[in-house]
């Protein structure tokens, strides 16, 4: 005898992976539900991705002015207002989420922390539900480390609550989030230090890339503390003060850690299911689920990929396996990633390091050149192109590239490399001049 539940499926968490999973359900005719403590959309379109997207674009009006002079404008140099910014930023986030919300047409929102009582019945504050299949896709947090005074620290959430902007900032972490905030920060005319316990900022990034963003962020007035970590934080008078294991001491209005995340499953009492975790996160297989045949997780809070669009093919993959004899996977070696900085870095494949362990063999071509848009200016910021080859193929197995537009012109390679596009079908590819893309062509 089927056993019959309340819904054929139940999504915990309402952010992008989460969301993709419910209405592709739902397309499928499924009985489905979304279990959601917090604001629809997750961290992606609340206090992730598409507010920090934002800071981005303001940031570049004032790369914008600098290099204004030089194209016959005459205008003062403006200043910026953050209380108006952070005004419109939070009425596009709140009409965002709205429009979300009204997107999930068929699918019921229950409110609520949702906790496991078995592998098919589900707490969600004092409602008791039961359900076929359930999509854990909790998201994560930012992961703060355990020293004296660390609750005098934000996190990237709690940037987007300041009302006013501080003179001066220090953010600890080099990666993507540390380096993106710092540009901005810096922009907006506050003082920023960053410190990064890795030699160079974006450890994962080939080494190239880091070396010249280290460099854009010191043209672009942000001082980087390579090598050392925080070890306590003490409030000073109208100040903090930040004591790293180096014997530094450094004093900021603010301080921002950007150290990397924490799944959020902390209350899903995962206990009660058996659902295997490592380093606290939730182990998962191809198609996203835990050894529960009917438990599946996706996104921030899995041992994958911490990415939007990640988390969403994810969702795609997870629900097919549930509702079909399809078992399809996500490819993760053609992932393309990005640092939101000016100019943009993106990059896809190996970096030379891991290429030069995983292959007896390798080239290298690289590439400096300046785009036209600043051949007039004295900013001049060097673009920078690198391709890494397998010799004996000659199949491009790694791009790396910094410029404006970056982002667009390497993930519009990623069909082509996963076909295996090799340097000699690159180098016959006629590029549209003047263009930053064409660089990549004339490599």
């Amino acid at each position: 005898m089927t056993a019959t539940y309340d819904y054929d499926l139940v999504v915990i968490g309402a952010g992008s992976g989460g969301l993709a999973a419910a209405r592709q359900a739902a397309k499928l005719g499924k009985r489905v539900a979304i279990a959601e403590k917090a604001d629809i959309g997750g961290t992606c379109v609340n206090r992730g991705c598409i507010p920090t997207k934002l800071m981005i674009y303001a940031a570049e009006f004032s790369k914008q002015q600098k290099i204004a002079g030089s194209y016959g404008w005459v205008n003062p140099e403006g200043l910026f207002d953050w209380p108006d910014f952070k005004q419109s930023m939070d009425d596009y986030i709140g009409s965002l989420r709205q429009t979300q919300t009204e997107n999930l047409e068929g699918i019921e929102i229950l409110r609520g922390e949702a906790t496991f009582v078995d592998a098919h019945t589900l707490k969600i504050d004092k409602k008791t539900i039961t359900t076929e299949f359930v999509l854990i896709a909790v998201g994560s947090r930012p992961l703060m480390p355990d020293i004296p005074g660390i609750e005098h620290a934000l996190t990237s959430r709690d940037i987007f609550q300041l009302e006013t902007l501080p003179e001066s900032f220090l953010i600890v972490g080099g990666g993507y989030i540390g380096v993106e905030f710092s540009q901005v920060l810096s922009s907006f005319g506050c003082r920023v230090t960053l410190v990064d316990s890795n030699p160079n900022v974006l450890n994962t990034f080939d080494k190239d890339i880091q070396e010249r963003v280290k460099q854009i962020l010191v043209n672009d007035r942000v001082r980087v503390v390579d090598g050392a970590r925080l070890k306590e934080i003490e409030e000073g008078t109208g100040t903090l003060i930040a004591t790293l294991d180096n014997g530094w001491s450094l004093k900021a209005q603010k301080i921002f850690c950007a150290l990397g995340r924490k799944a959020n499953i902390d209350t899903l009492n995962l206990d009660a299911v058996g659902v295997t975790r490592k380093e606290n996160k939730i182990v998962v297989d191809a198609q996203g689920q835990t050894q529960e045949s009917n438990i599946f997780a996706v996104g921030d809070c899995t041992d994958r990929m911490l990415l939007t669009p990640v988390a969403k093919a994810e969702a795609a993959v997870a629900v097919k396996a549930m509702f079909s004899d399809k078992k399809p996977q996500v490819d993760y070696f053609w992932i393309p990633s990005a640092v939101f900085m000016h100019p943009e870095v993106a990059t896809v494949g190996l970096n030379e390091d891991d290429a030069r362990q995983q292959h007896d063999s390798i080239e290298t071509h690289c590439s400096e050149f300046t785009p036209l848009k600043y051949a007039m200016t004295s900013e001049s910021p060097d673009a920078f192109i690198k391709l890494i080859l397998q010799q004996k193929s000659q199949k491009i197995i790694g791009i790396h590239l910094i410029a404006p537009r970056a982002v667009d012109i390497v993930q519009s390679l990623v069909p082509a490399l996963e076909k295996g596009l090799t340097k000699d079908e690159l180098d016959s590819t006629i590029g549209i001049h003047p263009s930053v893309g064409e660089e990549v062509f004339a490599l």
